[in-house]
């Protein structure tokens, strides 16, 4: 997932910069801050592959790669308005309030990904 949020600005059509993003919220600083915003986005997706597992066994639905992959569905949409509207705006460093459309689907498709991708662990691993 956090190769995927890269590729955007790789290709040249998005001004995504998620992982220092992360990163600069914790240090107020753009140096250094690749480091800890990978830190933080690892150790987010180990935990959130927890989450999921245990919401959709909690909700009695089937382990299968399209539940997660609808759980990252889900998440994306949350975690695209929420750093669209809350943390972009309020983000310490100027440079990561500008945000446009491929900011929001690079995050909505990474988690898409992301959920699929754990489901075929979890599936795998059943």
């Amino acid at each position: 997932m956090s190769a995927f949020l890269l590729f955007p600005r790789w290709f040249g059509i998005g001004n995504i910069d998620i992982i220092p993003a992360v990163g600069a919220l914790i240090t107020g600083k753009v140096e250094n801050a690749h480091g800890l915003g990978y830190l933080i986005h690892c150790a987010s997706g180990i935990a959130f592959a927890y989450i999921y597992w245990g919401l959709l066994v909690a909700l009695g639905l089937p382990l299968t790669v399209w539940t997660f992959g609808m759980a990252g569905f889900i998440h994306g949409v949350v975690v695209m308005l929420l750093v669209s509207i809350v943390i972009m705006e309020h983000h310490p460093i100027a440079r990561y309030h500008e945000r446009g459309p491929m900011t929001g689907l690079a995050q909505l498709l990474a988690h898409i990904i992301y959920g699929v991708v754990v489901g075929l662990i979890v599936q795998t691993a059943h």
